[in-house]
């Protein structure tokens, strides 16, 4: 049993296919089969089920790689650390982050990678942020952005910015229209006798929104539960209902003209964003975490951020 054997069984294990995994490692599906198979003779275990759709860890795969996966995790700190040492940061860096602020921050953050980081490589994905703890928590992703609703003791958190939530709304649409203020806003007590798509009631911004309606003392006409950001978007753009996005989650349709947006006032309701962190953060990790916060600060100042710092 080596530390490629291991490295290689953590991947497929995450990845839940053997083609995906030789597809993101670059190297050969047989080649990386037959190392799982050597492991499995080494341990005397079987540590993989094969079937049409990937693989799923065994019970005792499972164990294997819940033991081995910290004492990676450490050695690969263990070596970015001794690169960063000779002044370089290195290594593989995994980000979460919501979509909006991925559509809002991710381009940013890859040139900023690419120019000032080259030697490290980054895995951006993108969740709701309940998906987004349990990476977190699991070890699967180091820096990940989270809704200031999911907080637990195993994660440690630092404020990075409050977005605005807005009214998502086809364009034109008249029933909005005759509740918009005079300067194109919609107050919570209006908003609330609209139809609304939203989240379902364990994702964050779902949860910020009751919280807003029972302080204002307001109760939501009609609620229906939609965990999919592409989904409901269509949804609201065929007119089925509206929802509450931060710009930056709906800025490519609103610049096309397939849907539009009111901030809601009366109160502002804001979306907290912190950035989040499970065990010991990397040199690189930490230069990543400086340059989303002074990328935030330089948005939310030119108004490209519709929000303010946290």
């Amino acid at each position: 049993m080596d530390l490629r054997q291991l490295q290689l069984f953590r991947r497929i294990v995450a990845e839940g296919s053997f083609s995906r995994a030789a597809a993101a490692l670059g190297i050969a599906q047989p080649a990386l089969s037959r190392q799982v198979r050597a492991l499995e003779e080494e341990l005397g275990i079987r540590l993989l089920h094969r079937n049409g759709r990937g693989v799923s860890p065994t019970e005792e795969g499972r164990r294997f790689a819940d033991a081995v996966s910290p004492v990676l995790d450490d050695l690969d700190r263990i070596r970015e650390e001794a690169m960063a040492a000779q002044g370089v940061a290195r290594g593989r860096l995994r980000v979460a982050m919501p979509p909006s602020v991925a559509a809002a921050l991710g381009p940013a953050l890859m040139r900023h990678l690419r120019a000032a980081m080259p030697e490290v490589q980054l895995n951006l994905r993108d969740g709701f942020t309940g998906t987004i703890h349990e990476w977190l928590t699991r070890g699967e992703v180091d820096i990940a952005v989270l809704n200031t609703m999911r907080r637990s003791a195993a994660v440690k958190t630092e404020p990075l910015y409050d977005a605005h939530l807005f009214l998502v709304h086809p364009p034109g649409d008249e029933r909005v229209a005759r509740l918009l203020t005079p300067s194109g806003e919609i107050s919570l007590a209006d908003l609330a006798t609209l139809p609304l798509l939203l989240p379902g009631r364990h994702h964050g911004v779902r949860r910020e929104i009751a919280a807003a309606l029972s302080a204002a003392g307001l109760v939501a006409t009609q609620v229906e539960d939609v965990d999919s950001l592409t989904g409901v978007k269509h949804m609201v753009a065929e007119g089925l209902g509206y929802t509450l996005f931060a710009w930056d989650a709906v800025a490519l349709e609103i610049e096309a003209g397939a849907l539009a947006a009111a901030r809601v006032c009366a109160p502002v309701l804001l979306h907290g964003f912190v950035l989040g962190t499970s065990a010991e953060v990397s040199p690189a990790a930490r230069a990543v975490m400086r340059f989303l916060r002074e990328e935030v600060r330089r948005r939310i100042a030119d108004g490209r951020l519709r929000g303010s710092l946290g």
